[in-house]
Order: C-alpha cells, then structure tokens, then sequence
C-alpha cells in the first residue's frame, strides 16, 4: 500500500508501515537537523539599565525661600 507524494518536482514514495524505511529515515533526519534550532554560545548578558526617574536636587527643586538666597550672601 504505498502511495506516491509529489512535493516541489520531487516524487518518492511513502510507505505506510509504522517503521520508516531507510528513505524515510533518511529524509526524517535531514529534515530534522535543518530545522532544529542550534545551540549558541551568547556572550555577557549586560545588566539592564534602570529607567526609574531618580530625584535629582536640582537647584529649582528647593522651596521659593531658599532659591532667593543671593550669591553674595
């Protein structure tokens, strides 16, 4: 019982056993070592950059008062 499967100009036979044959096996593997992912050696993970806003005593943050403190005195 085995069908013929035309995929892209290429025809081959499949079989319906539950074992593969060789062919089969074959073209499982290849199909499976081009699509797999690859393991990959990542570099230093820099640590991410904290973008909380931090007061920043700024001479406008302080009270009126103090700001009308002239540079003479």
């Amino acid at each position: 019982m085995a069908r013929s499967v035309s995929s892209m100009n290429t025809s081959f036979s499949v079989s319906g056993a539950a074992v593969p044959t060789d062919e089969e096996a074959a073209a499982i593997m290849a199909a499976t070592e081009a699509l797999w992912p690859r393991a990959s050696v990542l570099g230093p993970v820099a640590e991410p950059r904290n973008t909380a806003w931090r007061f920043s005593s700024r001479s406008w943050a302080r009270p009126l008062p103090v700001r009308r403190l002239r540079p003479w005195r």
